[in-house]
């Protein structure tokens, strides 16, 4: 999706809706955050908040973690668009500048402590469009249509430089939108799994048509550095959704990879909804018996969030029909506190409402594992909450890690550790 777009249509549903800053009320002074002892001393918490126009500051919480924080007086890093970002190590990866040049901007902690400007690379093109993977301290990917719809580029995720290209162009089938890696970039040992798309862009949509009702991934051997297959799954289409939400998750446990078929979010047909599909491990074919459909929980919707582990899949389901277009359901109502953080089994593909609060959608950030528990982020207007919470897969417990207080929207949350 192209995020200025997206982001043009919700400003003034929002700011309805969010009220927050990152700075204090000028008629209240703040309550102060009370520093919590029993929080890990080793861990670094980086939250991004966000107002109601995108725009906000990237914190880091060393010594000051709380369970209810407030930002107010806390120093920054910030950013035209504050939409979460990526760990490596102690390094910190989001899309564009902090003045929203479009590209890939590397943050580290100061001596201080604080969020501090590492290195930018720029993207070429002037549309919000640079899809990226960090794979290790030297080996990086990312989509630049200027230089190739159907090329995925190489960086140096340590020194911030381009270092070459991979060429899919010989899978062109000279239709007027093809691309690989726009939306899905993803990494199993020597290989890489990239997102064919091949079709057209009708007038008034943002997502690409393709040509034949299905998806595509091209699987690209880094060893022997050629283009192995690709792998088409009947049924859906429309692999990922925009640059910034990643669709696609590792489970770490089976070495599985999934991925969301979002579909066609306009239209939304009964014949082609949304899907989560898989790779198997040692596999690089889509597993034709396996898919789990969004109409077996509601419809009209779309899966929108993507986490596995140890064949659990966490995503959420919305307690009603959901159309980003069109309809009662259009708009601001695409963002009411609709939203619940769900595990589904993938085998008996039952799934299981967590206890955590209700998500709005403002913040697209998907679940992470960190010391055996799996975090979650949910923003509500209902209850007024921005928070983390944190989920034992083994025993079920749901336990609040943290929440914010008068500090703007959660749009995401890391940990780094000393």
């Amino acid at each position: 999706m192209k995020r200025k777009q997206f982001c043009a249509m919700m400003i003034g549903f929002s700011a309805l809706a969010f009220l927050g800053s990152c700075s204090k009320s000028d008629s209240t002074e703040p309550t102060p955050t009370t520093p919590d002892t029993d929080l890990p001393a080793n861990e670094t918490w980086i939250i991004y908040n966000a107002q109601a126009n995108w725009s906000g500051g990237i914190y880091a919480l060393k010594d000051n973690k709380a369970r209810e924080i407030n930002l107010a007086n806390i120093p920054f890093f910030q950013v035209t668009s504050s939409l979460g970002g990526r760990t490596f190590g102690k390094s910190l990866y989001k899309v564009n500048s902090a003045t929203n040049a479009q590209g890939i901007l590397k943050l580290n902690l100061n001596a201080d402590g604080r969020v501090a400007e590492d290195k930018f690379l720029a993207s070429q093109s002037t549309a919000y469009i640079t899809n990226y993977l960090v794979a290790s301290s030297t080996e990086g990917y990312y989509w630049d249509d200027v230089r190739g719809g159907l090329k995925i580029q190489t960086f140096n995720p340590t020194t911030m430089e381009r270092t070459g290209e991979i060429d899919f162009s010989s899978l062109s089938e000279g239709l007027p939108n093809e691309s690989v890696g726009q939306l899905i970039l993803a990494k199993r040992d020597d290989k890489l799994y990239v997102d064919l798309l091949l079709g057209t862009k009708l007038t008034g949509d943002w997502q690409v048509t393709p040509q034949n009702k299905e998806v595509a991934i091209a699987v690209y051997d880094l060893t022997q550095k050629k283009i192995l297959n690709v792998t088409k799954f009947a049924g859906t289409t429309n692999l990922g959704v925009f640059i910034d939400h990643v669709l696609w998750s590792l489970d770490e446990k089976t070495k599985d990879l999934y991925f969301v078929a979002v579909g066609d979010m306009k239209r939304q047909p009964s014949d082609y909804s949304s899907k989560i599909l898989r790779i198997k491990s040692g596999s690089t074919e889509f597993d034709q018996d396996f898919s789990i459909d969004i109409k077996s929980y509601q419809f009209p919707a779309e899966f929108n969030r993507l986490f596995v582990y140890d064949s659990k899949i966490y995503t959420t389901i919305p307690s009603r029909a959901v159309s980003y277009y069109g309809g009662a359901q259009h708009g601001v109502r695409y963002r009411d506190d609709v939203w619940y953080w769900n595990e589904i089994d993938a085998t008996t593909k039952k799934a299981k409402r967590l206890a955590i609060p209700a998500d709005s959608f403002y913040g697209t950030q998907n679940p992470f594992f960190h010391n055996g528990e799996i975090y979650f982020l949910s923003n509500n207007t209902g209850e007024a909450y921005s928070g983390v919470n944190q989920y034992n897969p083994v025993t079920g417990e749901v336990k609040e890690t943290f929440h914010l207080k008068e500090s703007g929207r959660l749009n995401g949350f890391n940990i780094i550790t000393e």
